[in-house]
């Protein structure tokens, strides 16, 4: 095992344009017993798969009529998503007749993606023509890792690439060159975490650019220049992203370092309020209004006077309440339920939706006037499936968080449960993370999270193979997330809360999840 460890983080460490990943595919073949190996990369998404490494059992270079490459089972792997394991690929009914499987005379089969920026890069296979069965699960997770340990090895060549190519434009790309500088940061972090290495210290909020928000990923540095140019102004912003990204942390930012941080930040989530209520939350009411009005109250919007005010889940808001909010951006005055009297007031809006406003402006549910009234800025915030080299420095922030606040004495992760975190979807983003991290802490025996602290995400990242399990050929993960959310919910004869918890999500996610599926 000290081999296998010394060589994967060589591999991650050693990177140069000279360094190729024969090494790690001759580890592969040796660790399980394989005949020969490959690795199979695409230069972008849209391109074909190249073999970047053939290696037999010898450590040699794979020639000839060796060397020819089953690529109906690689395209396999890439189109499902799932690793591939075969007994016997001459009999499985997976490989189709035109795959030359008898010609090529394989028996066996393992191949597992190779992830890198959210998308299948490659694959890495293995194979042997002799021996049915001669792979089992374990050898498949131990190609994971390698495939983990690998993409490590494409995110620091990419950054180190992009670097000498900044550095060689000259002194005017310095912002381009920082930037790149702190991707090669966050991805030397996962590195060190992959190694053992778990002394890395999170770094304190106050030295963020916009605390507390976490994340030094390109999706983020995206983000954050986004909110750079706009952070010193009162312009209206639309905040897009899934439940759970952390949408109102980017409007707390734009307050918090704008410059109307010394007044009020008020939030509304729009969803949580009945329709009825919704128009008094905003505007205020005199008294006798309705029924139960005994005494007058302000609006947020007065409220947040020279402040911002954030409305959440604006795509949740009443269509009779929309062309209201729309005169109280346009002119800046509102007028309290039951009142005759208007009150002028200066607030910065930004709203936030994880639904779709375009296509509910297509179908009359939202009006398109507020729409372009509020989308004088876009941020999108991404999900945490496309920001994974983020996830190390998200899940020592939670850990230390809650050490600090005395919920367990939990100091660090393990390599290997960083792993399992890494290769998890996360339907319910950073605050599923946390949740995840906090409940790990909480039930934890020792001061290093494990894998077994994990066991209900270890459940979710179980390989597919051919002949059984969920049958996934030809469908989307947003088609798998809802059967799998539907069945658990009739298992659970309509329990929501029980749903919730045995998905391991929070209920409102789920809620928002069911609300997508017009099951609410």
């Amino acid at each position: 095992m000290d081999k296998f460890r010394r060589v994967l983080i060589h591999l991650t460490q050693e990177v140069d344009k000279n360094v190729t990943p024969d090494e790690l595919v001759d580890l592969a073949v040796e660790r399980t017993g394989a005949e020969r190996g490959m690795l199979l990369l695409r230069r972008s998404v849209d391109s074909e798969l190249e073999l970047a490494s053939a290696r037999n059992i010898d450590r040699e270079s794979v020639r000839g009529r060796q060397a020819r490459l089953p690529w109906t089972l690689a395209m396999r792997v890439v189109e499902t998503q799932s690793a591939l394991l075969l007994g016997d690929a001459q009999a499985d009914a997976v490989v189709p007749p035109s795959e030359s499987a008898m010609d090529l005379g394989l028996r066996s089969v393992l191949a597992v993606p190779v992830w890198f920026q959210g998308e299948v890069a490659g694959v890495l296979y293995v194979d042997s023509r002799f021996l049915p069965d001669a792979f089992s699960q374990q050898d498949a997770k131990l190609l994971e890792t390698m495939a983990d340990f690998l993409r490590v090895y494409l995110w620091r060549a990419q950054a180190l690439r992009l670097l000498a190519d900044s550095e060689a434009r000259g002194n005017n790309l310095s912002s381009e060159l920082e930037q790149l500088r702190t991707q090669l940061n966050s991805l030397q972090r996962l590195v060190d975490a992959s190694s053992g290495n778990q002394r890395q210290q999170v770094q304190e909020v106050s030295q963020r650019r916009f605390a507390p928000i976490l994340g030094e990923s390109p999706p983020m540095l995206r983000l954050y220049s986004i909110m750079d140019k706009i952070v010193q102004t009162d312009i209206t912003a639309l905040i897009l992203g899934e439940s759970g990204t952390g949408k109102e942390l980017v409007a707390q930012a734009l307050h918090s370092y704008g410059r109307r941080a010394p007044h009020p930040f008020v939030a509304l989530n729009c969803s949580s309020i009945p329709a009825n209520l919704i128009e008094s939350e905003l505007f205020g009411h005199v008294r006798g209004a309705f029924t139960g009005a005994l005494r007058e109250k302000p609006g947020l919007f007065e409220v947040a006077d020279k402040g911002t005010l954030f409305l959440d889940e604006l795509g949740d808001m009443p269509l009779e309440m929309q062309g209201k909010l729309l005169r109280a951006l346009q002119y800046g005055e509102i007028q309290p339920l039951g009142s005759v009297v208007t009150k002028k007031v200066d607030v910065r809006c930004v709203a936030a939706t994880h639904r779709n406003l375009e296509e509910m402006v297509a179908q009359g549910s939202f009006r398109e006037d507020l729409f372009y009234r509020l989308n004088t800025v876009t941020l999108t915030v991404p999900p945490l499936r496309k920001r994974q080299e983020d996830i190390p420095l998200l899940v020592n922030h939670f850990v230390e968080e809650n050490r600090r606040s005395g919920i367990s004495q939990v100091k660090g992760i393990t390599p290997a449960a960083l792993m399992t975190l890494m290769r998890y979807p996360w339907p319910g983003n950073v605050r599923e993370l946390e949740t995840t991290i906090k409940s790990a802490c909480l039930f934890a025996d020792g001061t290093m999270l494990d894998v077994a602290d994990f066991s209900t995400l270890q459940r979710s990242t179980t390989i597919v193979t051919t002949g059984s399990g969920m049958e996934i050929e030809g469908r989307t993960l947003a088609e798998i997330e809802k059967e799998v959310i539907l069945e658990t919910l009739k298992r659970n004869k309509g329990n929501k809360k029980k749903t919730a918890r045995d998905l391991d999500i929070d209920r409102r996610t789920l809620y928002n999840k069911l609300a997508i599926y017009n099951m609410e």
